[in-house]
């Protein structure tokens, strides 16, 4: 069975004596909840001065050091003590391998009363580990013998881990993340999830349903990894008609800066509905000719968000997100994610004003936007799966999504011609033996056939979509 001892944030314990117990609570909640999602259980905890001890089922160790309130992990061996002479016996019995041909140094912490310093275990304890090492040196040790004294019990640290620091989640209110799933925005939602806040994710789809599928992998890799305590949710708003109206009423310097005021109208609605507290963006000073200070003081002067803006980027460069992004372990993720299209690739207005952002505004269709945020669709990052998440409305799809089943409606020219590994003919597919929440790709030559065949699957009940353009697009880099 094994036993953790949790250093908490230094935060937490500073708190009054009325909030400590509240942080205490929700932190042990969240290390219960990465334990389970970690595949374990807990069998006990018990809150010490500025610890968590925990026993566990199962070495959780790495999930553990990812819940935000954790500063250290520390494994550790326990052992209740009659004395002093007792406690040395049974810390250089555990110890003695640790040190074993090493220079070693022995580090006390010590709380309740004893008769007895922390110097002098660190002494007795060294004194008696010393055969057996390479001797100590307590300036560059080799190793550190780590050993904790709580009244009558004792604990030596076998292996310790780093935790992320910051509030534990829930103590800070909730927050709507506009998410984009690249480097900036997932990096954003995690930088405000560690000062306590449940981050759930707005994501608006711009173009490509390629982009809404990556997005939702990183929410939920991001999801599973540190945000405990709760179920995040990924909400998915199509903007693709409101991206079209900009594009086609709006003139070329505005585009980026409307579209981006749009999206803070629909994100505001939506917060105010969802009952968060604030809106973060993954917005930094200067990073893009949308996201200069004057342009970001134009859009929310527009847009008047009914709940505050968070922008924990604003003073960081790409290279400090793209390390942080690394550091949390989306980088790999994030880096698949295509950025959207630009509406307005060059020459876009690096001054506008709130009166400029109207003026365009007033252009837009602003039912558009009604619908789209009417016809938000929500779901949970840690139980659905990157396919769901695909309009079921679209019958055509621009990509192949993972464990999708790949139908060839190409049957007079022959599966062997140019197939996609794995793909079913049309005529051995029998709709009646697949699962109905399958997806299904039909693909042709051009994307023609392949359409008119998804929409006669979708009526008996398949998940069916059309690769769009064929393998011909696929074949030009589509």
């Amino acid at each position: 069975m094994p036993v953790y001892v949790v250093t908490v944030s230094g935060e937490i314990p500073l708190r009054s004596s009325r909030t400590r117990p509240r942080f205490y609570r929700r932190l042990v909640e969240n290390l219960r909840d990465a334990v389970e999602r970690a595949g374990g259980r807990v069998l006990g905890h018990e809150v010490v001065e500025a610890k968590v001890i925990l026993r566990t089922d199962a070495d959780v160790t790495e999930a553990l050091s990812r819940v935000f309130g954790v500063h250290r992990v520390g494994v550790v061996a326990e052992y209740q003590f009659k004395d002093l002479k007792d406690l040395v016996a049974w810390a250089s019995s555990e110890a003695r391998d640790l040190v074993a041909n090493k220079r070693f140094a022995v580090r006390v912490k010590r709380s309740g009363s004893h008769d007895f310093t922390s110097l002098d275990v660190a002494r007795e304890v060294g004194a008696a580990l010393k055969e057996y090492s390479a001797g100590v040196d307590l300036e560059n040790p080799e190793v550190t013998v780590e050993i904790e004294v709580r009244g009558s019990r004792a604990f030596i640290y076998k292996r310790a881990a780093e935790g992320p620091g910051g509030l534990p989640v829930g103590v800070e209110g909730r927050a709507l993340a506009l998410f984009s799933g690249g480097f900036d925005s997932p990096v954003a939602a995690w930088l405000v999830a560690k000062r306590g806040v449940q981050v759930d994710f707005l994501h608006f789809t711009l173009g490509s349903t390629r982009a809404t599928y990556l997005a939702f992998k990183v929410a939920r890799e991001l999801s599973s990894r540190w945000l405990h305590g709760y179920r995040p949710r990924f909400v998915v708003v199509d903007f693709r008609k409101v991206v079209e109206e900009v594009a086609s009423k709006v003139g070329w310097p505005m585009r980026q800066v409307v579209l981006r005021a749009l999206m803070y109208t629909a994100a505001s609605r939506l917060a105010v509905a969802g009952g968060y507290n604030a809106i973060v963006t993954g917005e930094s000073i200067g990073q893009a000719s949308s996201q200069t200070l004057r342009n970001l003081q134009a859009v929310e002067e527009y847009a008047k968000p009914s709940r505050p803006v968070l922008r924990p980027l604003l003073g960081f460069d790409k290279e400090e997100i793209v390390a942080l992004s690394r550091r949390i372990g989306l980088y790999e993720l994030s880096s698949r994610v295509p950025e959207a299209c630009a509406i307005a690739p060059s020459r876009v207005e690096t001054h506008a004003t709130a009166g400029m952002v109207e003026e365009e505004v007033r252009k837009v269709d602003m039912v558009l936007l009604e619908n789209a945020v009417e016809g938000a669709r929500s779901f949970d990052t840690l139980s659905s799966r990157p396919d769901d998440v695909i309009p079921s409305d679209d019958v055509e799809i621009d990509f192949i999504p993972e464990d999708a089943l790949l139908v060839d409606a190409r049957e007079w020219r022959g599966v062997d011609d140019g197939s996609l590994p794995g793909a079913v003919p049309l005529s051995r597919l029998d709709p009646d033996k697949v699962p109905r929440d399958k997806v299904v790709v039909v693909f042709c030559d051009t994307g023609a056939i392949s359409t008119v065949v998804a929409e006669v699957l979708r009526k008996k009940g398949l998940r069916a979509y059309s690769l769009r353009g064929g393998l011909k697009r696929c074949g030009e880099g589509g």
